[in-house]
């Protein structure tokens, strides 16, 4: 009797240790849970940049298509008061917000925020400077009033170049995402092996009940 009962012990016991090896095995070859949010790429113009005169709009560039969900860009001066808040057009991975008017001399503060394709929000701040007010812009295409012609060189504005560097939004926007994906992660892995824990009990369970009801 003591013999039969030794047995039936240890095919439960290697038994048991079978279904914990299959659950590590099983834990090891499951990929990370893991999915970072949209990131800005770009802006033009480029966080940081100086102006001779306002741009018309400031287009974002994100790695991925965003979601047309209350998009906002609110752009402040340098009291911090508000001068404009923007609705921009989404369109794949872009979003385009159109000043209302052009933004007088100084430096300003462009707030924005989207939603990434995986629903979270994800927001962020750049910094443009204006050298030019408008009304002198106009002056200067203009020319004198006496009928002296100005030359044409003097009168064309020559294109500005716009940096695309990624600025600081994009850097605060690649932290969010890595922080989100890393509390992701921890949520998904403990529902996952408590739920493969609970099989490996059910198997030596049944196991252990077939081999006693053999003996």
């Amino acid at each position: 009797m003591t013999s039969v009962i030794s047995r039936s012990a240890a095919r439960s016991t290697s038994a048991l240790a079978v279904c914990v090896a299959l659950l590590f095995a099983a834990m090891l070859a499951l990929p990370a849970p893991a999915q970072a949010h949209d990131t800005l790429l770009s802006t033009d113009p480029a966080d940081g940049s100086t102006l001779e005169t306002s741009p018309e709009a400031v287009v974002f560039t994100f790695s991925a298509d965003i979601l047309d969900v209350s998009p906002l860009v609110r752009v402040s001066d340098e009291s911090g008061d508000q001068v404009a808040e923007v609705t921009p057009a989404v369109e794949g991975p872009t979003a385009t917000a159109t000043l209302p008017e052009p933004l007088p001399v100084g430096t300003y503060d462009i707030q924005w925020r989207v939603v990434s394709g995986d629903g979270h929000p994800i927001e962020g701040t750049l910094t443009l400077t204006v050298e030019q007010d408008p009304a002198a812009e106009e002056d200067a295409v203009a020319g004198p009033s006496d009928g002296g012609g100005a030359s044409t060189e003097d009168s064309e504005e020559s294109p500005q170049e716009l940096p695309t560097a990624t600025g600081d939004a994009s850097a605060q926007g690649e932290s969010e995402a890595a922080e989100q994906s890393e509390q992701d992660g921890g949520l998904s892995m403990p529902v996952l092996l408590g739920g493969l824990a609970v099989i490996v009990l059910v198997v030596a369970v049944a196991g252990y009940a077939i081999m006693r009801r053999r003996d």
